[in-house]
C-alpha cells in the first residue's frame, strides 16, 4: 500500500554475464533492503537453470508531503493554514515526513521550524490528556477481565504515553494514557 505514484529504473546487468535459459524466476528483496531509493532485487531461476543475480534498481515514489507554510514557533499548535503541500520523491525525504495533514493539525511543535522545511512526526506532540496530580480513572485489563479504579496521575502524559498512577492502596502502577483522560493498565 503506497502513499504515492511509484516508478522504477532497472540497471543493466553486466554484458559479460552469461545465464542459462530459465523458464521461471523468483524476485525477492534481500534482507535489510527497502523498496524505495537505490536498492537491489534478487532474481533467482527456479525452473530450468540454477542461478541467481542481484539487480540494481532505483525506485521512486512521488508523494505529496507537507512543509511549514511560514516560519512556525516552538509550542505552536498546527492549523491547516500552517501547512503547504509539496511534491517530492519519498526516497529522498525523511522516513517520518508528514504525508497526511491530519497527522499534524491539532498537534504542537516541539521546536521552531523555518518556512519550506518538511514537517516530521518527531517534531510534533499531541495534546496533554493527563496532568500531574489529576484524578484519573484506571482501567486494569487482563485476559478479558476489566477492573476500574481511581488514582492520581504522577506525571503529565499525551495520548499513548506512559503514565504512573498512585491508586487508593498507595501502590504505584504504570499504564498508557488514553485520549479520554483514562489510564489503561495490563494487556
Amino acid at each position: 500500500n503506497s502513499p504515492g505514484t511509484p516508478s522504477y529504473q532497472i540497471s543493466a546487468l553486466d554484458s559479460r554475464l552469461r545465464l542459462d535459459a530459465c523458464r521461471d524466476m523468483q524476485v525477492s528483496l534481500p534482507t535489510g533492503n527497502r523498496l524505495v531509493g537505490r536498492t537491489l532485487l534478487r532474481v533467482q531461476c527456479i525452473d530450468g537453470a540454477s542461478w541467481s543475480v542481484s539487480v540494481p534498481v532505483q525506485i521512486s515514489i512521488s508523494v505529496t508531503y507537507y512543509t511549514a507554510a511560514r516560519p512556525l514557533a516552538a509550542n505552536q499548535e498546527i492549523r491547516a493554514g500552517d501547512l503547504a503541500p509539496q511534491q517530492g520523491d519519498l526516497a529522498t525525504l525523511p522516513g517520518s515526513v508528514i504525508l497526511d495533514p491530519a497527522q499534524a493539525v491539532g498537534r504542537t511543535l516541539n521546536s521552531a521550524i523555518a518556512a519550506g522545511n518538511p514537517l516530521r512526526e518527531e517534531m510534533l506532540r499531541g495534546p496533554t490528556v493527563i496532568q500531574q496530580n489529576q484524578k484519573v480513572r484506571v482501567i486494569f485489563r487482563e485476559g478479558g477481565i476489566e477492573v476500574m479504579n481511581q488514582g492520581t496521575a504522577l506525571n503529565n502524559a499525551q495520548e499513548g504515553q506512559p503514565v504512573r498512577v498512585k491508586v487508593g492502596t498507595g501502590q504505584t502502577v504504570q499504564g498508557t494514557a488514553r485520549a479520554d483522560g483514562s489510564v489503561e493498565v495490563g494487556k
